[in-house]
């Protein structure tokens, strides 16, 4: 019987006995190619869930070598050549459990954000460094032993065993957003805005400030100092620090020079001069003379311009000149401005005296002092506190105004005097035990 008749039969039967013919079958149809000649046929067993490859020859009744493998899920197309004007073109469809196809992959919105944040906090990170803000951070810097910077040449020295502590704060000038973040949330700093700090002043000009006022502070504590032991009269003038250009006197006078006179007021310290210029009305002409290097002194007239509140104002900054009675040096380092005064002072009188001034302990001074004697405020003073508590002073003296802030920033165990003047210093130190504040005579000459 031909091939083409059995199969025909073979399709009726199986219509008979409910199945699909192999030409109708939906779950898979393969053909395949043969050295002697092509059939198509059906490929799933009912639920079997097999794929019927057919290789050899195709009889009716599945006869000749058949192999079934299992399915995957996919969807692949099957072409082979046109064979007797047959397009044998098909969808071929692996499994029987109708699958949908896979779906394409979602997308993952995290993986967008994390490579934004990538980028954006670097970006963050440089900007937040290299632009700078209007603010200075203020916050606690070292303490010092000031024995060890005061040193005294043609007169007897005293080392003492207790400690004079002068402090100092670390300022951040024009912090960045960092360093301004961290200074809001350490208790112990500060952050405050620059005009607070210097005013209209620019940083330069305000550094210079601080390094004639701390050259000021150390003449001004050897001449507080051995006044009390009873030297006099070791003022000479007033020396020009410094001199504001644009104002009437500003061609007349340059630093160095040493004013000894105004109008007809003798000057031994620079409040004199103050006094003899405030004693006149702006635009008025005042007469200084002064001393020049080691040239004879000559009279000049300066005129006065007008100042804050309507004060007169030659433009000058002034400090004392003294001559002392012997060396003395006091070692500064690159701290600069007038705190470290009361301190200075207090350790002249230390070095210059038998026994002990603060009674063996340690005890911190913070202050500006003046030729006479008053200890004026001074910035900081809360991160100095802070400061000398951790140096291990049991005793801070600090200028009263400076008082509640000092307070409010140190821990328990540290007592805070308030002092107006180097006298009032000298009692807090008289109270501790061991002290001979209270008793100190005039050091004995040089031999």
């Amino acid at each position: 019987m031909p091939e083409r008749t059995r199969v025909q039969i073979e399709r009726a039967r199986l219509r008979r006995v409910g199945r699909r013919p192999p030409a109708v079958a939906r779950s898979g149809t393969v053909m395949a190619r043969t050295s002697e000649g092509w059939a198509d046929m059906a490929t799933r067993a009912a639920g079997e869930g097999f794929l019927i490859r057919v290789r050899g020859r195709i009889v009716a009744g599945w006869s000749g070598s058949l192999r079934a493998i299992r399915t995957t899920p996919t969807i692949t197309t099957a072409t082979t050549a046109r064979l007797n004007s047959v397009d044998t073109t098909d969808a071929m469809l692996t499994g029987t459990d109708g699958a949908a196809p896979p779906e394409p992959s979602r997308r993952r919105p995290w993986l967008v954000v994390l490579a934004a944040l990538g980028l954006l906090l670097p970006a963050i990170g440089i900007t937040g460094q290299l632009v700078t803000l209007p603010y200075d951070s203020i916050g606690p810097g070292s303490a010092r032993d000031v024995s060890g910077l005061v040193t005294v040449k043609g007169h007897p020295s005293y080392p003492p065993r207790g400690r004079i502590l002068y402090t100092t704060v670390s300022v951040r000038e024009r912090v960045n957003a960092f360093e301004a973040l961290a200074g809001w949330i350490d208790p112990a700093t500060d952050v405050v805005p620059e005009q607070k700090v210097r005013g209209d002043i620019p940083p330069d000009k305000y550094r210079q400030l601080n390094v004639e006022a701390m050259a000021d502070s150390k003449t001004t504590a050897q001449l507080v100092a051995l006044r009390h032991l009873g030297f006099n009269d070791l003022g000479v003038g007033a020396e020009i620090l410094s001199v504001q250009e644009g104002l009437p006197a500003s061609p007349l006078l340059r630093p160095g020079d040493v004013v000894t006179q105004v109008d007809d007021r003798p000057v031994r310290v620079a409040a004199d001069a103050v006094a003899g210029i405030r004693a006149r009305l702006p635009r008025d002409t005042v007469r200084l003379r002064i001393v020049r290097g080691d040239a004879p002194p000559v009279d000049v007239e300066a005129g006065l311009a007008e100042g804050d509140e309507g004060r007169p104002l030659l433009g000058v900054r002034m400090g004392d000149k003294i001559k002392l009675p012997f060396e003395i040096d006091i070692e500064s380092g690159r701290v600069i401005g007038p705190s470290a005064g009361l301190a200075y002072a207090l350790e002249v009188l230390e070095v210059l005296t038998p026994g002990e001034l603060t009674g063996g302990m340690s005890v911190g001074a913070t202050g500006e002092l003046r030729s006479d004697g008053v200890v004026g405020p001074i910035g900081g003073v809360a991160q100095k506190a802070v400061t000398v508590q951790r140096a291990g002073a049991l005793v801070f003296l600090v200028p009263r105004e400076n008082l509640d802030e000092a307070r409010s920033s140190a821990a328990k165990g540290l007592q805070i005097h308030a002092v107006d003047t180097f006298d009032e210093a000298l009692k807090v130190l008289g109270s501790l035990q061991g002290s001979n504040a209270l008793a100190l005579g005039r050091p004995a000459p040089p031999a």
